[in-house]
């Protein structure tokens, strides 16, 4: 299982935030169109993350829902664009569909931090910080990047959200 420290904000002048982000990062600015299929899970978040050349990941992951930075374990696979439709299918009808999360993301690399700052539709602007530990790195270690890093890009603990997009859009439909 690969680990980061993530953490999620609500983020009110998405401009500001992308002006920072360009100017912090290491890399130009990616922009990554993601239709992400939620599917029902005993444990962790399951879901497939299809991208705009036809090619999809399933992504197997575990954090808890808390404010402020956290540990995340994940594990994904990359799936070929032939048999993504078929993976989705077989998925849905055998556990389940939760939900569908579709976003424009704009990636940008700051060290070993990905900055997504995301637009999600029916929810909004934000952004996340994954903090990629290497094998032997220590979880405070990469808390102290993250933290860094929301310092720098103006995240108030205000805008810290602990769900995940699916949740969010979920419990506005409720």
């Amino acid at each position: 299982m690969h680990r980061n420290i993530e953490i999620k904000a609500k983020v009110q002048d998405i401009e500001r935030i992308i002006s920072k982000a360009a100017k912090l990062s290491d890399t130009a600015q990616v922009t990554i169109e993601q239709h992400d299929t939620f599917f029902k899970s005993k444990n962790g978040r399951l879901k497939l993350r299809k991208f705009k050349d036809g090619t999809a990941e399933l992504i197997l992951y575990k954090r808890p829902d808390i404010l402020g930075p956290k540990l995340c374990t994940y594990d994904k696979v990359v799936i070929n664009s032939d048999i993504v439709e078929s993976m989705i299918n077989i998925l849905s009808q055998s556990i389940g569909v939760l939900g569908i999360v579709k976003k424009t993301r704009f990636l940008y690399i700051v060290g070993q931090t990905r900055i997504h700052i995301d637009k999600v539709d029916g929810l909004g602007n934000f952004l996340e910080l994954e903090v990629v530990l290497r094998k032997d790195q220590d979880v405070e270690t990469a808390q102290k990047i993250a933290d860094d890093l929301m310092g720098a890009l103006f995240i108030k603990e205000d805008d810290l959200i602990a769900e995940a997009y699916i949740d969010l859009l979920n419990s506005k439909t409720k």
